[in-house]
């Protein structure tokens, strides 16, 4: 019995470069942990590795984010072929099982931690289902991740998840989608699963890796009273770990300090905009502008790099806000942020229902499933001609990463790390600064329909296909719009999968109670 899991990736900047310095997808890992023992499992992170094309598997688990379904499906036909069983989850299965259900063998609706043992119980007796549904979390479930299986699939192998989803429901993302919902698992599960993962890397190449670990949380201060007890835990274990989080948690003084004496060494946090429009239309109410620069120094004073990108709202932003980011980005102490990208209304999400439900059509026309990744345009800019606004998109992407902004940024972040100690965010600091080259292809349209086509491929031969039909049914890319930017009906089936463990007001209200520390 061979079982494969791929996480597939496809690179956004479409020059078909891996991903190696950002943090791996971790499901791999925990879909691992679900399985026997004594299964052969093989982990393909593709932002690391391409898949070896000449294995053969009995059953394949598939994930991916909703951009890159087409090469999903893809890698589905190509070992379904070859005698594979194939089950897809994630965002894009729990949102549109339906659209999903004809590509492969079975898909998994929801969290993992009881679907998949039971799809591969099903799976030895014969009996694989077309569809596995959960719908409520059970900690209780949740097993040790299989970091020995990623060790040399990552920088940073021990990653894991200490809770699930966020409280706030922030239109433009997939969980508020899917349903707004946080769950925490026990403190003392997320202890010993980071001593077990230290065991299986401890004696592997580049030492102290076992000294850092990741949290793959969407947003670790969800529920802070818990953050609190798990900085408590984590102090003793004397570890450099980092995480994503929230802006409330970076405003907290007394949070900021505690995070930084049980480790934390580095946050991601969703800044976005500095546009206050912006955040409004984001529903990112929990964002507050003028308190970035108290945020990022109180935390680059404790040892915390914080690290963020920026969305452009073609909704509000106007081709002077465009101008005014670098100025933005100086005096907030941020410099580079890892991303620029267009705010993005991936399909099933708050913000795709509203801008599709609009009379008067939102999104461009003939837009493609996987132009829905951030590094494509996809909304008609309402406050600047489409062709100034991308031009404007490119000048500021360039000015910003540019090398005397990027020095400054690490100039600026070392005044704070060196003279106290903290070599660890100084270290990320430089890799993240350095490293990042999102300066987009001049050969690139970035608009929706008419951008160039990702590089990765699939090695299909000619019978892979049994008709013309059949090849074009799975390797046409999925189209979102129709010629005048309509969205297609299928795409406005999503409901909302998880649902609230309180009703809406008292939901939102603690929502506020979460923001307000």
């Amino acid at each position: 019995m061979r079982v494969g899991i791929i996480s597939v990736f496809v690179d956004y900047h479409r020059r078909g470069r891996k991903n190696r310095l950002a943090m791996q997808p971790g499901i791999g890992p925990l879909l691992a942990g679900l399985l026997p023992r004594g299964v052969e499992v093989e982990l393909i992170n593709e932002t690391w590795r391409d898949p070896d094309w000449s294995r053969d598997y009995d059953l394949l688990f598939i994930s991916s984010l909703h951009s890159d379904f087409d090469r999903a499906r893809q890698l589905s036909h190509y070992w379904r072929r070859r005698g594979a069983k194939t089950v897809f989850g994630g965002p894009l299965a729990s949102a549109f099982p339906d659209l999903c259900q004809p590509y492969f063998d079975a898909v998994v609706v929801g969290d993992p931690e009881a679907s998949v043992p039971e799809a591969y119980a099903d799976f030895e007796r014969g009996t694989l289902r077309p569809r596995y549904v959960v719908n409520r979390y059970d900690s209780g479930l949740v097993r040790t991740p299989r970091f020995d299986l990623i060790d040399r699939q990552s920088l940073t192998p021990l990653c894991l998840e200490a809770t699930r989803g966020c409280p706030f429901q922030c239109e433009f993302c997939v969980l508020t989608g899917l349903g707004t919902r946080h769950h925490v698992r026990p403190v003392a599960d997320v202890v010993r699963d980071i001593g077990h993962g230290q065991h299986a890397v401890r004696r592997r190449w580049l030492p102290l890796r076992h000294r850092v670990v990741g949290f793959a949380d969407n947003n670790i201060g969800g529920n802070l009273p818990y953050l609190r007890e798990l900085c408590a835990a984590l102090a003793p274990l004397k570890l450099q770990w980092y995480a994503a989080a929230t802006f409330n948690v970076v405003t907290n003084p007394d949070l900021v300090r505690l995070m930084s004496r049980a480790g934390c060494r580095a946050l991601f946090v969703g800044l976005e905009s500095f546009n206050p429009a912006a955040i409004r239309d984001m529903n990112k109410n929990q964002n507050v502008i003028t308190k970035i620069r108290a945020a990022i120094d109180h935390c680059r004073r404790n040892g915390i790099l914080l690290i963020s990108g920026l969305m452009i709202n073609p909704l509000t932003d106007d081709l002077d806000y465009l101008a005014a980011i670098p100025r933005h980005l100086e005096a907030s102490g941020l410099h580079l942020p890892t991303f620029i990208s267009f705010e993005s209304p991936i399909p099933g999400t708050v913000h795709f229902l509203r801008l599709a439900s609009r009379q008067s059509p939102a999104l461009l026309p003939s837009a493609l499933l996987r132009d829905f990744s951030g590094y494509t345009l996809t909304v008609r800019p309402q406050r600047a001609p489409l062709a100034e606004f991308v031009n404007a998109y490119r000048a500021l992407v360039g000015r910003v990463y540019s090398w005397p902004h990027r020095l400054r940024k690490l100039a600026d972040d070392f005044s704070y790390f060196l003279p106290g100690g903290y070599w660890f965010p100084a270290l990320l600091d430089s890799i993240d600064t350095l490293a990042v080259d999102p300066v987009p292809d001049p050969a690139r349209s970035l608009i929706a329909g008419s951008d160039t086509p990702p590089p990765e491929s699939v090695p299909f031969c000619t019978s892979d296909f049994d008709s013309e039909d059949e090849y074009h049914r799975i390797t046409a890319p999925w189209r979102v719009t129709d010629e005048d930017g309509t969205a297609l009906g299928q795409w406005l089936t999503a409901r909302p999968i998880f649902q609230p463990s309180m009703p809406p007001q008292q939901q939102q209200r603690s929502a506020r109670r979460v923001a307000a520390g």
